[in-house]
């Protein structure tokens, strides 16, 4: 199963100037280098945040798909950003769903 935190870094690899997606991926082109590296880092972080969520919702729940721990995961303070999931799809080549 592909978690958020997994379409994140992976966006993240690709945006990385010394990446070798990059000379290849269109964004990398219009993007200046370190505002690409900035933006990979951004998503690195949101990746970590994410999986600390989601250790954190098993710590306290038991199982991070009991209700109360995927409603603090999807819509609560754990949730990952929509607009880091949108770009991470987007950088990804992925449709948005």
């Amino acid at each position: 199963m592909i978690t958020p935190a997994d379409e994140l870094r992976a966006a993240a690899a690709k945006l990385r100037p010394s990446s070798p997606a990059v000379a290849a991926h269109t964004v990398a082109v219009r993007v200046p280098p370190a505002a690409a590296d900035a933006l990979a880092a951004w998503l690195d972080e949101t990746a970590n945040n994410h999986d600390a969520a989601v250790t954190a919702a098993r710590q306290v729940w038991g199982d991070d798909a009991a209700a109360d721990a995927l409603e603090w995961l999807t819509t609560g303070p754990g949730r990952v950003p929509p607009h880091a999931v949108a770009l991470a799809r987007a950088v990804n080549g992925e449709a948005q769903r």
